[in-house]
Parts: structure tokens; sequence; C-alpha cells
């Protein structure tokens, strides 16, 4: 198996297609926005891909160490992303929901342009490892932009500081098993952004500044649309 190229044809034409599903399910859902049914098709099939292929990678990832308790936890960003997809996706949660949004456009497309593998397609860890943060991704548009579950004012600072309790939690779990999840220890070993944020502990700060603009940025279409909603002669809050 030849080793991962970063920004080779593959990983582009898998980064075009999670973008392609995206837009093509948002089109669809807005062009039926009243069919109950297609809508219900549409997160219900995705919670249950995100289901299935988070089953078959914990499988896969076995024979590498073993069954360890603290690999079942949702204890790296993607894993507890996928489990917050399938909850949004199924429950339509409004906390949830905006959660996601964040996490599946932000840190989620990060981690499938920097990803962390080291094998090529048609690896069964590289396939698992785009399909399930491919479609959290997808999941993440759909229900803001599909099924119109948008963020309500002030959610990017709640995810933001939502993400900042999670790294704490995470911090010392990292400290007392000896483990890297989020990469609060040391930076991936494949080549990733947290690379030209310089040494620890400097770029989990740059990181953390760096989510924060993504979070804000995310929040402009909303904020947008909700001034262009609203009736005219009125003042936002």
């Amino acid at each position: 198996m030849s080793p991962f190229e970063r920004f080779g044809i593959e990983h582009w034409i898998a980064i075009a297609l999670v973008a392609a599903c995206a837009v093509g399910l948002v089109r669809l859902l807005r062009h039926e926005p009243r069919s109950a049914g297609v809508a219900n098709v549409v997160r219900l099939g995705l919670a249950a891909f995100l289901t299935a292929g988070l089953g078959i990678a914990l499988i896969d990832s076995l024979p590498l160490r073993g069954l360890d308790w603290i690999d079942i936890l949702p204890l790296h960003f993607c894993d507890f992303a996928v489990l917050l997809a399938i909850v949004a996706l199924a429950t339509k949660r409004q906390d949830v929901s905006e959660l996601l949004y964040f996490w599946g456009l932000s840190g989620t497309v990060i981690a499938m342009l920097m990803p962390d593998v080291d094998r090529d397609f048609p690896d069964t860890r590289c396939v698992s490892f785009f399909a399930l943060h491919g479609v959290v991704a997808i999941s993440a548009a759909v229900i803001a932009f599909g099924l119109g579950v948008r963020p309500r004012p002030g959610a990017h600072w709640r995810a933001f500081l939502f993400t900042n309790a999670y790294a704490v939690v995470i911090a010392v779990i990292d400290w007392r098993a000896g483990e890297n999840f989020l990469y609060l220890r040391a930076r991936p070993s494949q080549p990733s952004i947290l690379d030209v944020m310089g040494p620890w502990p400097w770029y989990i700060l740059a990181a953390d500044a760096l989510a924060w603009l993504i979070f804000r940025a995310l929040m402009i279409p909303f904020e947008r649309r909700g001034a262009a909603e609203r009736p005219a002669g009125t003042r936002g809050a």
C-alpha cells in the first residue's frame, strides 16, 4: 500500500465528493421544504451511515492495539463529532445541532485537508477516515442549511466555551493515561496545521484562537440572514 499523498488527485477527489454531497443534499432539502419524508430519509440515512461506520472503524482498529477501554470512549475530537452528528440527526436538538455546526465545519474540515493518515486509498483506515469525517461535515451543513436548525445568537461563544471545557477534560485524561488525545501533549506525527503554530504549548493557544475566529466566521451567514429577514424599521437587540 502506497503512502498517503496530501493534495494528490485522490485526496482532492475525496474532498470534492464531500463538498458535492453537502451542496446536493442541502439543495434537495431546500427544494422539498414541505416533504417531511425526504428530510427524514436524509437525516436518518446519514445517522445510520455514521453509526455503522463508527462501529466498522472501531473493529478495524482493534488489531493495532487490542481492545482498550480508553479507545472506546469518544476522546478524539472527531470521534466525539461523529456522536454529535448522530444525536443531532436523530433528534434535531438545537444545542447539539449548534455544536455540530461549528465542529463539523471547522475541525473536521481541517482534519480532511490535513489528514492524520499514512496509507493511501484503498486502505480501509484511509477510507474510514474520509467517510466518517466527510459525513460529519455533510451532516453539519445539512442540519443548518437544509433542515433549518440554525445557530442562535451567541452560539459561537457557547460552542467555543464548550470546546475549551472539553479540552480541559481531555487534558486531564491525557496526563493521567499518558495519551495524546486532541494533540494536547504533542503535535501529530503527520504534517498538520499545528506545525506552523510554534512549539508546545504555544500551538495549543494558537489553535484555540484560530477556533474562535472560525466559529465567529461561521456565524456570519446567519447574522446576515437575520438582518435580511428583520422587518423594515426595526432594530436588532
